[in-house]
């Protein structure tokens, strides 16, 4: 088991992982209420401090009903530090995407609250000035309403960064398939380019994901698959 000050969670109840971090299934101890917790690992120290910051900043001023809540920052005994976030019991899009139901792509009523979800997320953060970077069916997690309906939230900041609408940034984040054509160039193919991006690489990421969830499949696929075939790519 592991603990901060008012959250407790076994190393079993993993949720998902990443380069950075783990993230739990926990409870709060007094009320028993679940979260989940983003558990930070050491390499995740290794960043810039204000990288390090830029998740919990971004998280503390967004406010929306398809955006992941921030609810607390906490530490464990050993420093490790931990967001703890609120938690979507029904997995995430891609979770649902992967059910053999949905081979070919989710019902169209289904999709039409993805889409209405994500766009209302991602406007959010229009307006709040931050580009995502990682829009993915993995980052956009899901629950049930108390109507029955699916609720559809973005989620993991860890790449996010406040960003004007004419403004430039150079850094590559994201993952490889629902990446902008020009950031994938230079991070997966490794060919050296002088340009920087701007808050459209988001919209790019949308389009391939909602594609995946109306079709069941990447629009971009090479024979013998996308990691290993990334020229053709």
């Amino acid at each position: 088991m592991q603990s901060t000050p008012n959250y407790l969670w076994s190393t079993e109840d993993l949720l998902g992982q990443g380069a950075t971090a783990c993230v739990y299934k926990a409870r709060n101890k007094k009320s028993g209420e679940l979260v989940a917790v983003k558990v930070f690992n050491n390499a995740s120290y290794l960043r810039p401090q204000e990288v390090q910051m830029r998740e919990f900043e971004m998280l503390r001023k967004l406010n929306h009903k398809n955006i992941v809540k921030l609810f607390a920052v906490e530490e464990t005994v050993s420093g490790q530090k931990v967001l703890v976030m609120e938690y979507c019991s029904s997995g995430s899009l891609l979770n649902v995407l992967e059910d053999p139901a949905n081979t070919f792509g989710l019902s169209e009523s289904e999709f039409l609250i993805v889409l209405q979800c994500v766009v209302a997320g991602m406007n959010h953060l229009r307006e709040n000035g931050v580009v995502h970077r990682d829009i993915k069916p993995g980052n956009i997690m899901r629950l049930m309403g108390e109507d029955g309906q699916s609720i559809y939230k973005l989620t993991d900041f860890g790449a996010a960064r406040e960003l004007d609408d004419d403004e430039k940034f150079v850094s590559v984040y994201g993952t490889e398939e629902y990446l902008h054509p020009d950031m994938y160039k230079r991070a997966v193919l490794r060919k050296p380019q002088q340009k920087a991006y701007g808050v459209t690489v988001d919209l790019w990421s949308i389009g391939v994901t909602f594609y995946h969830a109306a079709t069941g499949s990447l629009p971009f696929v090479p024979f013998g698959g996308p990691r290993r075939n990334k020229e053709i790519m």
